[in-house]
């Protein structure tokens, strides 16, 4: 039995992270500026874009991104319903309207067999989630927007590593967005990158991200903008945790083939399926109970009573939560028709929901950790 908590989320902060954010303390020079200047060309040459560039959270990295494309008020933006609010948010924050098409219950993404049923005469982008670290179909994806003249905008916040034939999360559409949130598997506290091959796009988000100011600079604004800036001090932390991504990542798949060798001994639960030619980055390890006596929360309950911290993310897809089945009174329902979210049948989102639970795949479990999880879901399972 170990008796510290395992965290579900930990992570890896050393001397690296400590000295480059006093490099920029000392340098006096806090606000975003050339240590961000250096993250963007480092990720982007990581990623396999043309342009990059930094944002203050992964939110405003899809807003800004979204605004860049041009979605205005009324646009309807395809995405799915099972992600973190904030991949829905981020399209109503610019007017747009989400469209919310079911999930494959095997990966856990967008169905792209479902996606040209939802386009309509409205519909101007797709924004496929790679939910827990797995891409979506992107070349089914891309192909369907290819057709119907759509933008394609990645949601890889929680995909950073991820690969489909050996091309990485971010490359795949005509813009992305990622979030360095404290729990990612490339972690900054806050902040988030934009990643683009489109000149013009990226024109446009420098200009939105920053009080729609050009590329000169100085007090020369030409349209409304935000202050969606990242500081340096932050930029410090990514580019060394920038360096860490790839063996955070084979650390991270490491753990993921034993819990998958695990599962496999047992009927009644099914790991997120990573299809061939595909490799998850595991920002998430979740598994969904799908036969048998135990349920979702009673593994949980029974895990967390061994100092495991398993839980459960979005047992409520987006279309459940009370922001859209109340969104009339959202600001923009004055002048924009919302579907009734009430009504979406979208039963693979919801099944997937109720069934699944996560447990630790960070690279800072011990291998006397990893014992203790694997040992204590053989005992629950068993």
């Amino acid at each position: 039995m170990v008796n510290r908590l395992i965290h579900f989320a930990k992570p890896i902060i050393d001397d690296e992270e400590y000295d480059a954010v006093k490099a920029v303390l000392d340098s006096g020079m806090l606000a975003e500026g050339k240590v961000s200047r250096e993250l963007e060309k480092e990720f982007s040459a990581y990623v396999g874009t043309k342009y990059a560039t930094v944002t203050s959270n992964g939110t405003t990295a899809l807003s800004t991104a979204l605004d860049a494309m041009g979605i205005n008020p009324g646009d309807e933006v395809i995405t799915s319903p099972f992600t973190f609010i904030a991949s829905a948010n981020s399209i109503a924050m610019v007017g747009g309207v989400p469209i919310f098409v079911d999930i494959d219950p095997d990966t856990y993404n967008i169905d792209p067999s479902l996606i040209e049923a939802a386009i309509t005469e409205k519909t101007k982008a797709i924004m496929p989630v790679h939910i827990f670290g797995l891409l979506s179909d992107m070349k089914h994806i891309m192909e369907i927007a290819e057709n119907h003249d759509l933008m394609v905008i990645e949601d890889a916040c929680q995909a950073h590593g991820a690969e489909f034939e050996g091309k990485l999360a971010g490359s795949f559409g005509h813009t992305a967005a990622f979030s360095f949130y404290a729990t990612k598997n490339m972690m900054t506290g806050e902040g988030g990158m934009i990643t683009t091959n489109d000149e013009e796009i990226m024109d446009r988000a420098l200009m939105i991200k920053n009080h729609g100011r050009g590329k000169g600079g100085g007090y020369s604004h030409f349209q409304i903008g935000y202050n969606n800036r990242m500081m340096d001090i932050v930029s410090a932390l990514g580019r060394v945790q920038l360096k860490r991504l790839p063996k955070v990542t084979k650390i991270r798949r490491e753990y993921a083939a034993r819990y998958n060798s695990l599962f496999a001994e047992y009927d009644q639960i099914a790991p997120q399926k990573e299809p061939e030619g595909y490799k998850s980055s595991y920002h998430v390890y979740g598994p969904r109970v799908i036969s048998g006596d135990k349920t979702r929360d009673g593994i949980i309950s029974k895990l967390k009573e061994r100092n495991i911290g398993a839980r459960t993310v979005y047992a409520l897809p987006c279309h459940m939560q009370d922001t859209y089945l109340n969104i009339q009174q959202w600001r923009w329902a004055k002048f924009v028709a919302y579907p009734d979210y009430s009504a979406l049948n979208l039963p693979n989102s919801e099944l997937v929901g109720n069934t699944h639970f996560d447990i630790p795949v960070h690279p800072s479990i011990t291998e006397e950790e990893m014992r203790h999880i694997e040992n204590s879901i053989r005992t629950i399972l068993s």
